[in-house]
């Protein structure tokens, strides 16, 4: 596992989930103009509350971090639709949902990505059928000699690492997977093509939660960073 050595800079990273139970209420009264309308424009409740949720744990965290109110942080937009702050290039930030759990992730020091996914987002035939396009032929090769359930639950940590990598470039899966190669066994991943072979951090593991399900996650940065410490939140401490 490739590891910062004494004396090299490392970012500092913070990773935050908030857990949408059906009770909790989520008021977008912190929101921006601009968000307010972007939410209205959500035919899906569901996506509505979701990226209404995303913006308010985003904006109550940081302000935090910042010692600002959640309403005055100015959170611009990139040509590919990631949000970043404008005033503060030091700080990146993403944001990750899947269901009922909206995750951030903060990085001082460096680019940030962070997927989140539940352990049946893909039922094992749709693994099957979507590996083809996310892993490489090498990875492809190692991931057919698993049984089964072993290979569904590896196939979804890759999926989770690349996208986690991709969109810590601020391209996401609107890139080619297959451009980012994970290597066994090491933290470091290896971009081709659109990521142009730069090395990129890696951390993943798994959130259990009786209330709702579990979760595999990942984070990708540009620097090496210490083993990230979650924070989850269950009820509307931030509203």
């Amino acid at each position: 596992m490739k590891t910062a050595q004494p004396g090299e800079e490392t970012a500092q990273v913070e990773l935050h989930s908030l857990h949408l139970s059906d009770e909790l209420p989520v008021p977008d009264s912190i929101l921006s103009e601009a968000e307010k309308s972007r939410a209205a424009a959500f035919r899906s409740c569901a996506a509505r509350r979701l990226f209404v949720a995303g913006r308010v744990l985003c904006r109550s965290v940081i302000a935090n971090l910042l010692g600002c109110a959640p309403q005055a942080l100015c959170l611009a937009i990139t040509p590919s639709g990631r949000p970043y702050l404008r005033d503060y290039p030091d700080i990146d930030f993403n944001l990750s949902h899947t269901k009922d759990r909206v995750a951030l992730a903060i990085c001082r020091g460096g680019r940030i990505g962070i997927d989140i996914e539940r352990l049946d987002a893909f039922s094992e035939k749709e693994a099957s059928e979507i590996m083809p396009m996310i892993l490489s032929e090498q990875e492809l090769n190692q991931v057919y000699q698993l049984d089964g359930r072993h290979r569904h639950d590896v196939f979804l940590a890759c999926w989770v690492q690349k996208e986690a990598a991709l969109k810590s470039f601020g391209q996401g899966f609107l890139a080619d997977p297959q451009s980012v190669i994970l290597i066994p066994g090491n933290t470091t991943l290896e971009g081709k093509s659109q990521i142009s072979g730069e090395a990129i951090f890696i951390h993943s593991g798994r959130i259990s939660d009786e209330e709702s399900g579990d979760f595999q996650w990942a984070i990708a940065t540009s620097m090496a960073s210490a083993w990230p410490q979650w924070q989850h939140y269950k009820s509307g401490i931030f509203f």
